[in-house]
């Protein structure tokens, strides 16, 4: 469980930051993206939510490939704004929604090993970061509708909602780090289930 949440944790920290020079990203997200199907792959811990993380990872790098193609997925919060095509805002809310759902999966399985281990101090942190950026992803997808009537105030509020996702994102580093801290077994890189398995046989034993 520690090795893959590193991986997942390095992953999301490379995915999310861009580090560049002269438009060059030292830092590609192609990187990110892999480490975090890998630390997914590698999670002891079998659970729906990892599962939906791991199918929208692939989707984000999918979408990277296209971007490679010159398909535009994106555009500035901070810099010059430039009224965005109807396209170019579907595919951002595409993407967006693909982000969410792997975050949101990322919670979701954290949440439920940490019941599992009866750490409810972690399940609680799960719970509550998923609905953050539930709220946060819902608030940015309602906003960017509305970009194409240019009302006044909606990029304000969009520039809002956004930096809180990517606080929201990076709080999901920290919860990613903190399970490999607490659901790590005695080795290193156990997990809940085979210490549920050993406890089982001990009862048995108990039993006969």
């Amino acid at each position: 469980m520690k090795k893959a949440c590193s991986q997942l944790a390095w992953g999301l920290a490379l995915e999310l930051i861009d580090f560049r020079f002269n438009a060059f990203d030292l830092f590609p997200d192609v990187v990110g993206l892999i480490l975090i199907l890998l630390g997914l792959s590698n999670m002891p811990f079998r659970h729906r939510g990892f599962a939906i993380a791991k199918g929208a990872a692939g989707m984000k790098l999918a979408f990277l490939v296209l971007q490679m193609f010159g398909l535009r997925m994106d555009f500035s919060l901070t810099g010059a704004y430039e009224p965005p095509a109807a396209e170019t805002l579907a595919l951002v809310g595409m993407v967006l929604a693909v982000d969410l759902a792997m975050l949101y999966g990322i919670c979701g399985g954290i949440r439920a090993a940490a019941q599992a281990a009866n750490k409810s101090g972690l399940a609680a942190f799960a719970r509550d970061e998923r609905r953050v950026l539930f709220a946060l992803g819902t608030a940015q997808s309602v906003l960017l509708p509305c970009l194409l009537n240019f009302e006044d105030g909606i990029m304000g509020w969009l520039q809002l909602s956004g930096f809180g996702y990517l606080v929201a994102s990076f709080w999901v580093i920290l919860l990613v780090r903190r399970a490999g801290r607490e659901l790590s077994g005695p080795g290193g890189d156990g997990d809940g289930n085979a210490e549920s398995e050993g406890h089982a046989e001990r009862r048995i034993d108990i039993a006969v």
